[in-house]
């Protein structure tokens, strides 16, 4: 960097603490390095080196953020010695990084990555070019350092020299940054960018602390030992670890930027804290799982890319770059659907190319399928009636067909397959969703609304349709998970641990979904958390009348807080049992011809009763194969300005007419019939069943009131869920095919 910076147009001046902080830490780590140096003369020469950022460079912490009770916290005469001390730590922190080829180096890449582009947003375009210089120099130093396929062995080393060095950098870049008077982003941001070096050092300390021994000294504890003894490879290791390090800055960064206050960032950084301390202290039991997540995903010894049968729980049909490259898409999907619709477009496309990449195997599984013809039908057909009825094309008047042609199923069946064999996946990608939901969820939320406590506004929470979508179907999965963790309560710590963590999202879900007005999406989450415990004592079977009986209790206790979360949310709103009676009264008197009463109490419910009698009219006129059109006609002056029914079944049975309908209920009703073959065969546990059954009601509900495929998530979620359900048709065909040959099925365990 110091070579290269002669040639930037960058005062050299206000850098000389920089370098000469470097320098000095270079010296030391140079000296450590050749011979070790005790640890208290190293951790002196740090603070040092920090001491000349805070008195020379005249860097220090003065502003750590605004907070609820404290207001805008400054640290005034404890600037000097907190930034010290803050500095020495973050060196630390880089420094005891350097346990893996490229791990240091990588780890750094990824924070002055954020880094950089927090100095563009800001335009500090002098400290951008020293930031961009160096992150160059360590890009080719990787080059180097890192194994990947063309390197299997480091040839060069950072060593303590390079670590502390780079360690004391960030820590210069970070606090000139954060206190700046033209910073965009809030110092616990920053935070988030240095989160897995910090607590990862952090944890370590208390621990050596707690056993008597110096915090300094030297052991196997860290993180990347834990994925080194599950079997992953110091290339493997290095590359998720920096992948999480980058994750975690886009999080901090990109939430900050959305308004996210600072207590909130704060707590889910203390979350993230909290779940770092709990793998790591019970790093006997996290290897085991660390190791059956690396035989799922790249140990080569479970991986039999060319076997014909596959068992249902583990056993994957292709692996190699294809499986990775599904794996990759499927994860993108999920945290995708509450963020960006590209994400989601992104992995939809990588996963289904690499089914079509695994010939013959997939397109023989495909094509052996009923619900594939029936798919690939409906789609033809959707298309025939959406170019008939001009309702494709890139400025489509109706841009409904594109949604409800992902829908037909045909594009879920590749994701499906996939989904069959990764078994050990679907928790982590039922994690991922809801983590997007939330991540997305921060993003949309308007905070300069919900800091003044304007929580009666649907629009603080974002667009009401789409955040009450995504909070009744998150509520829906959460509630799945809850019930399923008092249903195992006493078998172990992971029970209560979920319980714990289910209960406060289920807190989280419904204060959002009250938020929102959105009755709709009330009466849906309700509807699918009903049907769960309904239907547990069915599919449950062996365990079912207890989860029934523990599944009321907490649905009750999840009415109760709606009920109170309600009432906290919107004071100046009509009480929820009013705001949930009145529609029903106004369908009452709209069937008895009192429109005018009607209209008074609900008039939204009367223009959609309105819509519903015209779609039936129209149904009746063409109700073999509909209109080609998903919109109301417009002879109706006062429904012109509606862009459908209000009601996606209304649309369909409109536009594609009984042979829409009859396509549609099949690419439901068969992938749940299979469903329901595979628990009560116990190929499944309940739970799955249970889960997809009880969000899937939640989804039709919202499909006849509504119409979410307005809203890319939405659609996305929806593609999810019926790939979810079509698992089972791949499963049991897999499973005749092995009784056939004669072989058993192992089925899944109580």
């Amino acid at each position: 960097m110091t070579v290269g910076e002669p040639l930037l147009s960058v005062p050299v001046s206000p850098l000389l603490p920089l370098y000469a902080g470097m320098l000095l830490l270079l010296a030391c780590g140079v000296v450590d390095d050749a011979r070790d140096m005790r640890s208290t003369v190293k951790l002196g020469v740090q603070l040092g080196a920090a001491a000349l950022m805070a008195l020379w460079g005249r860097l220090t912490l003065e502003h750590l953020g605004s907070f609820p009770l404290l207001g805008d916290v400054q640290l005034s005469w404890l600037a000097v010695p907190v930034t010290i001390v803050a500095v020495a730590g973050l060196i630390n922190a880089i420094n005891m990084m350097d346990g893996v080829d490229g791990l240091a180096g990588g780890s750094a890449l990824s924070v002055l990555g954020w880094l950089a582009f927090v100095a563009a947003l800001q335009s500090q375009l002098s400290l951008l070019a020293v930031i961009v210089t160096l992150a160059s120099a360590l890009a080719g130093f990787l080059l180097f350092n890192l194994r990947h396929p063309w390197r299997r062995k480091a040839s060069v080393f950072m060593g303590d020299a390079g670590s502390m060095a780079l360690g004391f950098a960030i820590a210069w870049f970070v606090v000139a940054l954060s206190q700046s008077p033209r910073a965009v982003l809030s110092p616990v941001a920053y935070l988030w960018v240095v989160a897995l070096p910090v607590m990862d050092t952090l944890s370590l300390m208390v621990r050596r602390l707690s056993k008597g021994r110096s915090p300094f000294s030297a052991d196997r504890d860290h993180l990347h030992h834990i994925f080194l003894r599950a079997g992953f490879t110091p290339g493997q290791t290095t590359m998720i670890l920096m992948l999480l390090v980058a994750a975690l800055g886009g999080a901090g960064v990109s939430l900050s930027l959305a308004g996210v206050p600072d207590v909130l960032l704060l707590a889910g950084l203390l979350l993230v804290f909290l779940l770092h301390g709990l793998f790591v202290a019970r790093a006997w039991r996290t290897s085991k799982a660390l190791r059956r997540l690396h035989r799922a995903t790249v140990g080569r010894a479970a991986l039999h890319a060319g076997a014909q049968i596959v068992r249902l729980r583990r056993t994957p049909r292709v692996g190699g770059g294809r499986r990775q490259a599904a794996l990759t898409g499927l994860y993108l999907m999920a945290f995708g659907l509450g963020v960006n619709l590209w994400l989601v477009f992104i992995g939809g496309a990588l996963a289904t190319v690499a089914a079509m990449l695994a010939s013959p195997l997939f397109w023989r599984d495909l094509l052996r399928l009923r619900l594939f013809w029936i798919s690939l039908g409906l789609s033809l057909y959707l298309l025939l009636r959406g170019v008939m009825g001009a309702g494709f094309g890139i400025s489509g008047r109706e841009p409904l067909w594109w949604g409800l042609l992902a829908i037909t199923g045909l594009a879920s069946l590749p994701l499906a397959w996939w989904l069959a064999q990764c078994r050990l996946h679907w928790g982590w990608l039922i994690l991922t969703t809801l983590v997007g939901g939330g991540f997305g969820f921060m993003r949309r939320a308007d905070w300069s609304l919900l800091k003044q406590a304007q929580f009666s506004q649907p629009e603080a929470w974002g667009v009401p349709s789409q955040t009450g979508f995504m909070a009744s179907v998150g509520l829906v999965m959460v509630l799945a998970m809850l019930l399923a963790s008092l249903q195992r309560l006493g078998t172990g710590w992971r029970p209560s641990a979920q319980l714990l963590l289910t209960s406060l999202a289920a807190v989280l879900s419904m204060i959002v979904l009250m938020g929102t007005g959105y009755t709709t999406a009330w009466l849906a989450a309700a509807a699918g958390g009903s049907v769960y415990v309904a239907a547990t004592t069915v599919l449950g079977r062996h365990q079912g009348y207890r989860l029934g009986r523990m599944g009321v209790m907490a649905l009750l206790a999840v009415l109760l807080l709606g009920t109170a979360s309600h009432d906290w949310l919107l004071p100046t709103a009509s009480p929820l049992t009013q705001r949930l009676t009145e529609p029903l009264q106004a369908i009452g008197l709209g069937l008895n011809g009192a429109f005018d009463q009607a209209r008074a109490l609900s008039a939204g419910i009367v223009e959609r009763m309105r819509l519903w009698v015209q779609a039936w009219q129209v149904f009746q006129d063409h109700w073999l194969f509909g209109t080609g059109h998903l919109a109301p006609p417009t002879k109706d002056s006062t429904l012109a300005g509606y862009r459908d029914y209000a009601s996606l079944l209304a649309s369909v049975a409109t536009g594609l007419g009984l042979v829409g309908l009859l396509g549609f209920t099949a690419v439901v009703v068969l992938p749940l019939k299979a469903l329901a073959w595979a628990c009560l065969n116990r190929h499944w546990h309940a739970m799955w069943g249970l889960g997809i059954l009880s969000c899937g009601v939640t989804v039709l509900v919202l499909c006849l009131l509504a119409m979410p495929l307005y809203h890319a998530g939405a659609t996305g979620f929806i593609v999810l869920l019926i790939a979810a359900a079509q698992i089972t048709s791949f499963q049991r065909d897999w499973v005749r095919r092995q009784r056939s040959s004669g072989r058993g099925v192992m089925p899944y365990p109580a």
